[in-house]
C-alpha cells in the first residue's frame, strides 16, 4: 500500500471529504460513493462483515439494487472480499489506493500550475525590468533556475544587479546567481568546519 493510501486508511486524510470531492475522477456514481463511505465508517466500529440487508437501512435502495452495486464495486476493485477465520469480510484497500492515485495526480497538477504561475511572474518581471521580451533562450535559462530551486526574490535581486551593471541579458543574471550559490555553499562548508572544530575542542580527551 502506498504512503498516501496508508494515510487515508489511518484517517490522517479525510476519506469522506476526498471521496465526495473526487468521486467523478474515480469514475464512481454518487450511489457507489455513498456506499463506500458507509462501509468505511462501518469499519470504524470494527465491523468488517458486508451485510446488504443492514446497508438498506442506511440507503434508499432495496437489497437487489445494493447487491448489484456491491458486485460492481468488487469488479472495479474498490471492495475486496476475503476469508478471515472462516468468515467472509470486506476490505477497502483498493479504494484507498485509487483515491491516493487521484490525490497524487492532483498534487502534481498543482505543482505544475504553481511552477507555471511562478514562471509567468518571473517572465513578466524580467520583461518589465529589461523593457524587452524574453527570447526562447531566456525561457530556457529561467526554467533552469526553477529546476535549481532559485526563488523569486533571488532571481529579482540578480536581475536588478544586472540592470545596475547595464548588462540587460539573463546570462549575466545567471552568472550572478551561480556565483551567489557558490558563495553560500562555501560559507556553509566553513560554518560546518567551525562547528566541528569547536565540538572537537570541547570533547577532546586530555
Amino acid at each position: 500500500m502506498t504512503a498516501v493510501a496508508r494515510l487515508i486508511k489511518a484517517k490522517t486524510i479525510s476519506f469522506t471529504e476526498e471521496m465526495i470531492k473526487n468521486y467523478s475522477k474515480l469514475k464512481l456514481t454518487e450511489i457507489e460513493t455513498m456506499l463506500l463511505i458507509h462501509l468505511y465508517h462501518q469499519l470504524d466500529t470494527n465491523n468488517n462483515l458486508l451485510s446488504v440487508k443492514n446497508l438498506t437501512l442506511k440507503m434508499s435502495l432495496n437489497e437487489e439494487q445494493l447487491s448489484n452495486c456491491v458486485i460492481e464495486l468488487i469488479q472495479k476493485g474498490y471492495i475486496e472480499l476475503v476469508l478471515n477465520e472462516g468468515e467472509e469480510v470486506f476490505k477497502l484497500d483498493g479504494t484507498y489506493e485509487a483515491l491516493a492515485r487521484v490525490l497524487d495526480e492532483q498534487e502534481e497538477e498543482d505543482m505544475f500550475k504553481n511552477r507555471q504561475d511562478l514562471l509567468s511572474q518571473i517572465v513578466l518581471y524580467i520583461e518589465t525590468t529589461y523593457a524587452k521580451l524574453c527570447t526562447p533562450a531566456d525561457l530556457m535559462i529561467i526554467n533552469n533556475w526553477l529546476d535549481l530551486g532559485y526563488n523569486f526574490q533571488e532571481i529579482k535581486r540578480a536581475v536588478l544587479d544586472s540592470l545596475k551593471a547595464k548588462k540587460l541579458h539573463l546570462k549575466y543574471a545567471d552568472a550572478i546567481l551561480a556565483n551567489h550559490k557558490k558563495q553560500v555553499e562555501r560559507e556553509t562548508v566553513a560554518y560546518d568546519e567551525d562547528i566541528k572544530k569547536m565540538l572537537d575542542e570541547m570533547y577532546v580527551k586530555k
